[in-house]
């Protein structure tokens, strides 16, 4: 039986090695020391989420991904939070965050009726 040089020994090890995944620590959901957090998810009239929702806050704004949840980093105080998506009656909402603290808001929004064109 034939011997294999060390080198490539040493090099199977190392590629074997870095192919192993070492696990990544989870995020913490706590927010920033002095921060709290504000999660709005929005839903329609049937309770089902809406993705690409946009949800702004003062000096912020972001979009609903599938599962239908924004989420800011907020310092503590009172937020107007405006939802809007076209074909859906907008809403402005007041939203109290507090640090340390996780604030849920759930905002339903109306599907506009549309009016079809009158006939000639």
């Amino acid at each position: 039986m034939r011997r294999l040089p060390g080198w490539i020994i040493l090099v199977a090890a190392m590629l074997w090695l870095g192919s192993t995944r070492v696990a990544k620590p989870q995020e913490s959901n706590r927010p920033p020391r002095g921060k709290g957090i504000l999660d709005v998810m929005v839903v329609d009239e049937e309770g089902k989420r809406l993705p690409r929702v946009l949800v702004a806050v003062p000096g912020y704004r972001s979009t609903t991904g599938l599962g239908g949840t924004a989420r800011f980093s907020l310092l503590p105080g009172r937020y107007s939070v405006l939802i809007s998506k076209p074909g859906y009656r907008g809403r402005r909402i007041n939203a109290g965050v507090r640090p340390g603290e996780t604030t849920t808001l759930r905002v339903q929004l109306q599907k506009l009726r549309t009016i079809p064109p009158p006939r000639k």
